[in-house]
């Protein structure tokens, strides 16, 4: 993973994004767009997908509204297959 700004670190959205994907073994870049931050995440398929975020939450609700986005992306591009936590 390259370096990242302090502002990204302290994004709670990349910290909560970051959290997972390292948890559940999905490798990630951080890149800053040229508006927006996002996610380069490795699905260890062949694919990779960009998973914008935004660069100031609008609530306190922001972050994990992120989370549940990214596993409803993967689940969505994996087909159903393995999810650790999917319900």
């Amino acid at each position: 993973m390259g370096a990242i700004s302090k502002a990204m670190r302290r994004n709670e959205s990349y910290q909560k994004l970051s959290a997972y994907l390292s948890e559940q073994g999905y490798p990630f870049e951080p890149v800053h767009g040229s508006k927006h931050p996002y996610l380069l995440v490795d699905l260890k398929q062949g694919s990779k997908v960009k998973f914008f975020f935004p660069a100031s939450a609008s609530d306190h609700r922001s972050a994990d509204n992120c989370v549940a986005q990214i596993k409803r992306l993967i689940r969505e591009r994996l087909g159903g297959q393995f999810h650790h936590d999917a319900p």
